[in-house]
């Protein structure tokens, strides 16, 4: 199956499409017309208004008939949609009028907008608004495949509760990338695709297509620090991006095989000792990647032991922050749990956490490398790059925050060697190479700085915070588009919704948009605002601003 995401189409091709009959319905699975005259005015209303609408799936099919071929689409989701776009340019229906609202009772803040569809058929539309609605963009998905099971399966999934997650539609895109990560992940009904034990057995995760999403994820930062020495976020649009670059992946490649040797080494590592969290396999497998190229042998046979003791850290720094009490492992929490549950996903906190984890590790396995000299290894390297926040310590300490390229970068020991200064990461700070202190007044310079109370990295260089979370100001308006149209307000702080779910206060609009979907949402873009000062925004764009 092959999934190609379309933005070409408009409410005025599916109207066009619908005419000609080249939009078809398959009675076999296909459930008959549901919708009521109230939704389909709701919904044709929600497109005027400039509000999103779900995307459609087309199962394209092409039919020769003589010289010709036609195109036709099968209707996998979208019949009611499409449906009641199409009576009503053909006329069937009138919409609703804000201030005539017999049947239907718009809030104040709907009627006080201006709606001059209201209460009109599409004849009596004037031709800018016939222009507007027929130019309304919508996104297709348009789908090939020759198997009629994997359509009925499609079907199954967005009508029956379970929806095809950003990974399921990446599974079905073209490209050598798609396959390598179904090859890495597996997929439990397509024998080809059996995926590894790393991902299968040691993750902790039950849905199949998590597994498949996290080893894009890995495998995406371990190939930006293989090719460009940095983090990237691994967003699901980020993820979409890169399956796109990489259309011609090579899964013959060097790093496609390291990857693979290197699942297959951690793998050997944590059989039979439990599963672990995704964010773990994450540092596990960006650390293994210097660990087998730097140091000798053995440290396998130690790493599930101290990965766990890594975690019993974690795990008490955790408990210890719920009940506000001081405990020696803090920066297990501070410089990583924290950052594992929030923002997990951006290039700073990665990063951040990456940093931390390996100088834990590397303490806790006391390993031996395999070139003894007095230079730092390229993963002691890449510590300091990352923990000092890619940034020259010489020139922070002189008031500015210049940027070190990981190909000028130098390691500068804080104590020289010479003197006794170990080769270890508290003795290590990241300098430019001609910043690199080396008389003995800019060596004793720096080390006095760098003893000094208060040399720690900012914390807005490692990764930014939001630091509000409070709601608009009392008297707000607010409203959220999801099978109709939902209503509330601020008060005393909280959204206080109204409708089906009268008087229900909420602390915030995440909370608020799980009430009404039962689903988990970033509240925050679901829901519009109408400010006591009469301006309509967006809640993310009112956050932002604030």
């Amino acid at each position: 199956m092959q999934i190609e995401i379309s933005n070409k189409w408009t409410v005025g091709s599916l109207i066009d499409h619908e005419r000609e009959r080249f939009l078809r319905v398959n009675h076999e699975y296909q459930r008959g017309l549901r919708w009521s005259d109230m939704q389909k005015r709701m919904f044709i209303d929600s497109i005027f208004r400039g509000y999103s609408i779900p995307a459609f799936y087309f199962h394209k099919n092409q039919v020769s008939a003589g010289a010709n071929t036609n195109t036709y689409f099968d209707i996998v989701d979208g019949q009611q949609r499409i449906d009641a776009i199409y009576r009503y340019s053909e006329g069937a229906f009138s919409l609703l009028d804000p201030s005539d609202d017999k049947g239907f009772r718009f809030p104040n803040f709907v009627k006080d907008v201006p709606c001059p569809w209201g209460g009109k058929r599409f004849s009596d539309l004037s031709e800018n608004l016939k222009k507007k609605l027929k130019d309304h963009k919508v996104i297709v998905y348009e789908i090939v495949t020759d198997n009629e099971n994997s359509i009925r399966d499609l079907f199954i999934r967005l009508q029956g509760g379970t929806p095809l997650t950003p990974q399921d539609k990446r599974d079905s895109w073209p490209g050598n990338f798609t396959e390598f990560v179904l090859s890495i992940g597996g997929k439990s009904d397509v024998p080809k695709w059996p995926g590894i034990p790393l991902f299968k057995e040691i993750y902790k995760v039950k849905k199949e297509s998590s597994r498949r999403q996290l080893v894009a994820q890995v495998f995406m930062l371990f190939w930006m620090i293989r090719k460009e020495m940095k983090f990237c976020d691994i967003k699901s649009a980020n993820i979409d991006e890169f399956y796109h670059s990489q259309v011609g992946f090579d899964s013959e490649s060097k790093e496609a095989k390291d990857f693979e040797k290197i699942c297959k080494k951690l793998y050997e590592a944590f059989r039979n000792k439990g599963r672990i969290y995704g964010h773990y396999i994450i540092h596990l497998v960006l650390l293994a990647d210097s660990l087998l190229k730097e140091y000798a042998p053995g440290w396998e046979n130690h790493i599930a032991e101290k990965l766990h003791e890594f975690e019993k850290c974690r795990s008490e720094a955790a408990d210890a922050e719920k009940k506000r009490l001081d405990t020696e492992y803090q920066e297990h929490y501070s410089e990583y749990g924290r950052w594992a549950q929030t923002q997990s996903d951006v290039a700073n906190t990665i990063r951040r956490r990456h940093a931390f984890f390996s100088k834990e590790m590397l303490k806790l396995l006391s390993l031996k490398k395999l070139d003894g000299r007095r230079g730092f290894s390229e993963l002691e390297r890449k510590t300091v790059f990352f923990r000092d926040g890619e940034l020259c310590q010489w020139c922070r300490m002189k008031g500015d925050n210049h940027k070190v390229f990981w190909s000028e970068c130098q390691i500068h020991h804080v104590t020289p060697h010479a003197h006794g200064g170990p080769t270890d990461l508290e003795n290590a700070a990241l300098v430019h190479h001609d910043c690199h202190p080396r008389s003995a007044a800019d060596v004793q310079k720096f080390r006095d700085w760098w003893y000094k109370p208060g040399t720690a990295m900012p914390e807005p260089a490692r990764v930014r915070q939001y630091k509000s979370r409070r709601l608009p100001p009392d008297g707000t308006e607010v409203w959220f588009a999801y099978n109709g149209l939902h209503y509330g307000e601020i008060r005393n702080g909280k959204l206080v919704l109204s409708g089906d779910h009268e008087g229900t206060a909420c602390q915030s609009f995440t909370e608020a948009s799980r009430v009404i979907t039962q689903k988990e949402r970033n509240g925050w873009k679901d829901w519009w605002l109408r400010l006591p000062n009469e301006e309509v925004i967006l809640a993310d764009e009112w956050r932002k601003r604030e």
